[in-house]
């Protein structure tokens, strides 16, 4: 019998399919993997996009806060900040205002809107300030400090590089009259 001859009518084709099936899985493996990271992608693009809004938000925001505090007497009588919100008996919205200051690449500039709130009554203020923060305790002597306030409401809108990417923030101030 000779040692190097092969009968070719045994064989069955066992490598040609379990290679077959190795390539297969490889592919699949390699498809999955791809569309994993693709979705990562994008996930992180979203959230650089949504940080883009809230940094536009937050810049508003934050200049709105300034202009009440500084400037708050002459906000009242400015025609684009009907702080008051009423005509007699008739609600008037506020006006939104853009942001022109905010630098970043968005697909439209940050609006605020500043919004005077019905007053609340007077406010003890030593059963609010903690006077182990706030620096002394010379409200702790049993004196209570009534201060006459103007409560406000101000709401920052901010888009991101896409207009689907929006954040609004609000917060409410406080402004002595």
């Amino acid at each position: 019998m000779n040692k190097g001859f092969v009968d070719h009518s045994r064989q069955r084709g066992a490598v040609l399919l379990v290679s077959l099936i190795m390539l297969l899985l490889l592919t699949i493996i390699g498809a999955a993997a791809m569309r994993d990271t693709n979705l990562q992608e994008r996930m992180a693009g979203n959230m650089r996009d949504h940080s883009l809004a809230f940094q536009a938000a937050e810049a508003a925001l934050r200049f709105a806060e300034q202009e009440v505090k500084t400037d708050y007497a002459n906000l009242i009588n400015d025609a684009k900040y009907p702080i008051n919100n009423r005509i007699g008996n008739t609600f008037v919205p506020p006006t939104v205002v853009t942001f022109t200051g905010f630098t970043g690449e968005v697909a439209s500039k940050p609006t605020y809107t500043i919004t005077r709130l019905p007053h609340p009554g007077p406010l003890d203020m030593q059963n609010m300030v903690n006077p182990t923060t706030a620096g002394g305790d010379s409200l702790a002597a049993g004196e209570s400090l009534i201060l006459d306030f103007v409560l406000v409401r101000i709401e920052a809108k901010g888009t991101g590089a896409s207009p689907d990417s929006k954040v609004t923030l609000r917060s409410l101030y406080f402004v002595e009259e």
